[in-house]
């Protein structure tokens, strides 16, 4: 009778650790490699803006950070961070801290899917009650 209790619990113990402890497919190292940002019909941002600019999004269990930089002389363009959620395919980031201070407390939800070592992520951009929304639609790779 022993001898059936070790394997068993054995088992059970290694699917509870899988299980409990698995990652999550947004979370790692990501690279942006190509993003349009969409402000009004004639206002539209692309990335890179030139081939020195470089962002990386560092995403954990519950938080995330960004940043994003010239290569060249290393000035920082930008950076921020906070929590999100992952469920289905919609990513929910709230920003808790930024560089730039007005986006504080905001949450966007985004629409996203996995294509091999991509993510892409579309969706509305939530600035705050004072700033209009504009879509975003980022191309990143997993680098770790």
């Amino acid at each position: 009778m022993k001898k059936i209790y070790l394997p068993l619990t054995v088992i059970l113990f290694l699917f509870v650790c899988s299980s409990c402890c698995k990652k999550n497919q947004v979370e790692g190292t990501w690279e942006l490699v190509s993003a349009k940002w969409i402000f009004s019909d004639t206002n539209i941002l692309e990335f890179p803006n030139s081939e020195y600019d470089r962002e990386v999004k560092v995403i954990g269990k519950t938080h995330v950070l960004f940043i994003r930089q010239d290569t060249t002389d290393k000035e920082l363009y930008f950076s921020g961070g906070g929590t999100y959620t992952f469920e289905g395919n919609k990513y929910t980031e709230i920003l808790d801290f930024t560089d730039w201070g007005s986006d504080l407390g905001t949450t966007s939800v985004y629409d996203c899917e996995f294509k091999d070592s991509m993510w892409i992520i579309t969706g509305p951009v939530n600035e705050g009650e004072n700033v209009p929304k504009w879509k975003l639609r980022e191309e990143w790779r997993k680098i770790e």
